[in-house]
């Protein structure tokens, strides 16, 4: 789920981009009658430095925020770690989040999820990440981000195994740590392969020899009082994922030996770990790693010196009500107050509760809680809904403030919530999130001609459409607002009619007002909340629906919904979830003519009758693999019938027009996303805008003349790990929105 607030403002260094001369827009291109492609020749040539302020558009948060740290030593200092978006740091005095690592770039992208972060205790100027995302084979392999500054600038150790920041288990504790009596030596707890070690803060690593298993870890923790400072810390604790033989093991010479802690729960692994300063160490546990799967948990403490265990569950889950515990604080400033969650209890939402007494009793916050996201309308609409009531779900962590024990924070499934009263008799939370922005992109971005200036199709949470205001989300989608939705567009030529599939109701919300609000389709051809309704294509002049859902053909309806037509000759395309699903586009200049693109067979099809039969008039384009990377074909408005560019894995292509052969674009080496924007001065072609590699480097590139020259706008602190989907604005010149693949959108403006 997401965000919003006031909107973060990146001013971008100037640069020095590389310009492509290729085939214009302003002639026909080369090519035979029967749609023959052609690849076009190019010239590069240095074109002046571009500069870019780039902002959020704020929708708030929306994604698994999965890991909250307070710096130790500094007040106010704090970082969240999402498991696809990246890193975030609050400064002191602050209540806006930075992105961290935004500087990611596409082939980096992986490197946006982080299992673990760590502070130094002694150096609040250090941070590390353990970043990847994925530990099956296909995963990238992971690394160590290091920064001096507090994420403002890195370096980076590869490491040779694989990190699950996106994996089961994400939410357990912080496997990543620095020893708080010697910061050149840190620990870090895999996912697959054992306890790894650094003693040159975080430069070169090595598996620890003494480690007794190669199962995945949960957490890592140093007990700061065994050793003085500057002396390497002897003792440590460190969490693993197993549910049979021993769980938790211990160290009392700086991990040069291991030895398994005996007597703890059977059949459950511990999740997170933290020492209460009075010699216990307590443990949240569940029988999987979550932050799905869990049916069964439980929360305990260890006393160090005696090694007796005692079980200080608040509430035991049962039979009929599954669920597991997750996060767990200590109060640094008084050893008696804890906060645990509950994890996976869908039933009734997860709880926190709350102990004065180091566990002997709890209250659960949940029945004396009220939660308040004023400048977040999806938020708010949530806790109209289906939140009411409830804490929010997949709460795997929980910490508080080590400077103020009434300020606190949890994560969820869908951002963060923060109280400064916990210590009352009723706690307030608010939805603080702003700066974090992971909602996810399921379409392309559609700015109209006219009305709002921008409409998106998110995952999880609808979507929203902004008008001039884009520091708060006020166009967010209803009536049914806790869904996937899968794509949106709006007729460029009565732009009053719009149109989004989503994944409740009958797939189909229509409106006649630019979105400003929406009703059911009266009919649909998708079964009843179906969870894969495809994508939507609305004609030029708002006459005519071409819906193609996921796994089925193409259907039309010219009566606003209330029936619907089959279409011959659009093949039956896959689910919306696969890589080769077939969306439909329509002509931004024609009405009754629409367009798709086959990956599978390379050819691009075209309906000239309002999407009742489609024939084929171009093959030879690029044939895309099962498992290759999106692409996108667009029309563009305001110019003539046909005129499409379409952007692959493997290059940029432009037709231009209905008597043009496609053109490939040489040097353009990849393409994720293409759309256009208002024509730049003494310009009558749209400025076109890709997210894309020329020359070997991703970024976005502007063309104001159809095509023959490109200027990245972007620069290397500005990637977000990648951009899916790019589009400009066609009443205001320069302006582009981008997908950011950390999550989000993304606004740029020229300087």
């Amino acid at each position: 789920m997401r965000l919003r607030m006031r909107m973060n403002t990146f001013l971008s260094a100037l640069a020095l981009p590389l310009a492509l001369a290729a085939c214009g827009a302003g002639s026909s291109s080369s090519g035979s009658s029967n749609g023959t492609p052609v690849q076009s020749s190019v010239n590069l040539a240095l074109v002046g430095p571009v500069g870019y302020s780039w902002t959020n558009a704020v929708f708030g948060a929306g994604g698994y925020i999965s890991g909250i740290v307070y710096h130790p030593t500094v007040q106010g200092l704090v970082y969240a770690r999402a498991d696809v978006g990246g890193v975030y740091r609050r400064d002191p005095g602050s209540s806006t989040w930075i992105p961290v690592n935004d500087g990611l770039s596409h082939d980096d992208n992986q490197l946006e999820g982080s299992v673990s972060l760590a502070l130094d205790p002694n150096d609040s100027q250090k941070l590390y990440l353990a970043a990847g995302m994925y530990t099956q084979s296909w995963g990238r392999t992971a690394a160590i981000l290091r920064s001096s500054d507090r994420g403002a600038t890195w370096s980076r150790t590869e490491l040779s195994i694989r990190l699950g920041g996106n994996s089961d288990g994400r939410g357990s504790g912080e496997r990543l740590q620095v020893d708080p009596n010697k910061g050149n030596i840190l620990f870090l707890g895999t996912n697959q392969d054992g306890l790894y070690k650094s003693t040159d803060a975080g430069v070169t690593w090595a598996q620890v020899p003494g480690f007794p298993t190669t199962a995945g870890t949960t957490f890592v923790v140093f007990d700061k009082s065994s050793s003085a400072l500057g002396t390497a810390t002897k003792n440590l604790y460190v969490g693993v994922a197993s549910t049979t033989g021993s769980a938790l093991y211990r160290s009392t010479d700086g991990g040069a030996t291991w030895s398994g802690v005996t007597g703890g729960p059977r059949g459950l692994m511990p999740l997170q770990g933290a020492l209460d300063g009075n010699g216990h160490l307590l443990m949240s546990y569940a029988n999987a790693l979550g932050p799905n799967g869990v049916t069964a948990g439980g929360v305990y403490k260890l006393t160090l010196t005696s090694n007796r265990w005692a079980n200080i569950t608040p509430v035991a889950p049962t039979s009929s009500w599954t669920f597991g515990y997750g996060g767990l604080a200590v109060d640094p400033r008084n050893a008696n107050s804890v906060v645990v969650s509950t994890l996976d209890r869908w039933g009734g939402g997860d709880d926190l509760f709350k102990s004065t007494d180091g566990g002997t009793t709890w209250t659960g916050l949940n029945a004396i809680s009220t939660h308040a996201a004023p400048n977040n309308p999806w938020v708010a609409a949530y806790y109209g809904g289906s939140l009411a009531g409830h804490m929010g779900h997949w709460i795997s962590d929980v910490n508080i403030d080590p400077f103020n024990s009434n300020n606190i924070m949890y994560n969820t499934g869908y951002g963060l919530w923060e109280s400064n009263n916990l210590g009352s008799a009723s706690v307030a939370w608010s939805f603080n999130d702003s700066g974090i922005e992971e909602s996810g992109l399921y379409s392309p971005l559609v700015s109209p001609s006219s009305g709002a200036h921008l409409f998106s199709a998110l995952g999880d949470v609808s979507g929203a459409r902004y008008d001039t205001d884009f520091t708060i989300a006020s166009g967010y989608y209803g009536p049914t607002p806790n869904n996937s939705n899968y794509s949106v567009d709006v007729a460029d030529l009565n732009t009053n009619v719009a149109a989004r599939t989503t994944a409740s109701g009958n797939g189909l919300m229509l409106s006649q007002d630019n979105g400003v609000t929406w009703t059911a389709s009266p009919t649909s051809p998708v079964a009843s909340t179906s969870s894969d309704s495809g994508h939507i294509a609305v004609s030029a002049n708002g006459a005519t629906l071409l819906w193609v859902p996921g796994s089925q053909s193409a259907y039309v309806s010219t009566n606003n919904g209330a029936s619907w037509t089959a279409s011959t000759g659009y093949p039956v395309t896959q689910s919306v979830w696969s890589g080769q699903y077939t969306a439909p586009v329509a002509d931004k200049v024609a009405g009754s003519y629409f367009y798709a693109y086959d990956m599978t067979k390379g050819t691009i099809i075209e309906s000239a009758d309002g999407g009742l039969n489609f024939s084929t008039i171009y093959t030879g384009l690029d044939i895309l693999p099962s498992y290759a990377s999106q692409s996108q074909l667009a029309s563009v408005p305001g110019t003539v019938r046909r005129d499409l560019w379409l952007a692959t894995p493997n290059g940029l292509w432009h037709i231009n027009g209905a008597n043009a052969s496609p053109v490939k674009l040489a040097d353009v080496q990849a393409a994720t996303g293409v759309g256009f924007g208002m024509a730049a001065t003494g310009q009558t072609y749209p400025a076109v805008y890709i997210s894309g590699k020329i020359n070997n480097v991703w970024g976005i590139y502007q063309s104001i003349d159809g095509g023959t020259t490109w200027a990245q706008i972007n620069d290397a602190a500005h990637q977000w790990g990648g951009v899916n989907y790019v589009t400009g604005d066609m009443r205001v010149f320069g302006r582009v929105y981008l997908g950011a693949l950390r999550g989000g959108v993304m606004i740029g403006n020229p300087l």
